[in-house]
């Protein structure tokens, strides 16, 4: 794991890694390196970005979210080899290392992997095509209801997708009552959507509210969690 002092940037110092690992793993190999410091939740470095179609200034995955936002990094130093998603449904193989401060008490940012594997996979479906055999369906558990890593290139995709994925998006918003808003907000919480910058005037106005009271109903949301156990 890379550890760093306060006297150096750790971001900094790693993004002179990205350039060489896209050159280094081939025209199929992503390397992306996201800055998830508090202010900042974006992409500052990415070589060979055709893979996914982004760029430097998108934000995070919705994987990345829900890892920050459930504490995942605190537990792993690590997760390889699960499925990533792009815009137009190419199948990535991903890979994510954390950097952390030196007391690794703070999540400083992701080096992510991503592979496209599309052309491997053709060429071994063919070829197990041709031996009778089926294709094996292989999946790796990263935490608790891990879903497909999905690649956007703003943050009104992540928000639009998290609610079509939780079916609220079908909901009219004139009719919403305050539960409906406070159901929405409490599902884009659990995404990790408010660690971007802008999130809240994005979701104020698709909620048809007040920036104010979108504060207000995230407040109400966490007020009614249930506290977390201390451990003896």
């Amino acid at each position: 794991m890379m550890r760093y002092g306060a006297t150096m940037d750790p971001i900094e110092e790693v993004k002179c890694l990205v350039d060489f690992l896209g050159a280094a793993c081939g025209e199929n190999c992503e390397i992306v390196l996201q800055d998830l410091r508090e202010g900042k939740m974006e992409i500052v470095a990415i070589a060979n970005g055709h893979v996914s179609g982004r760029r430097i200034g998108s934000p995070p995955t919705d994987l990345a979210l829900r890892l920050v936002a459930q504490e995942v990094w605190k537990t792993k130093d690590y997760i390889c080899n699960y499925e990533g998603k792009t815009r137009n449904n190419r199948v990535l193989h991903s890979s994510t290392f954390f950097l952390k401060n030196r007391n690794k008490d703070k999540l400083l940012g992701m080096l992510c992997i991503n592979i496209d594997t599309s052309k491997y996979t053709e060429l071994s479906k063919a070829v197990l095509q041709l031996t009778g055999l089926a294709p094996l369906n292989e999946s790796q558990e990263l935490f608790e209801n891990s879903q497909v890593e999905n690649f956007y290139m703003n943050m009104d995709e992540i928000i639009k997708s998290v609610l079509q994925e939780t079916g609220l998006s079908d909901i009219s918003t004139p009719q919403l009552s305050q539960e409906d808003r406070l159901k929405i907000v409490e599902r884009l919480m659990e995404h990790g959507i408010f660690l971007l910058r802008g999130s809240v005037s994005s979701v104020a106005e698709r909620l048809r509210c007040s920036e104010a009271s979108t504060y207000r109903y995230i407040a109400m949301v966490k007020k009614r969690r249930p506290a977390p156990v201390k451990k003896a």
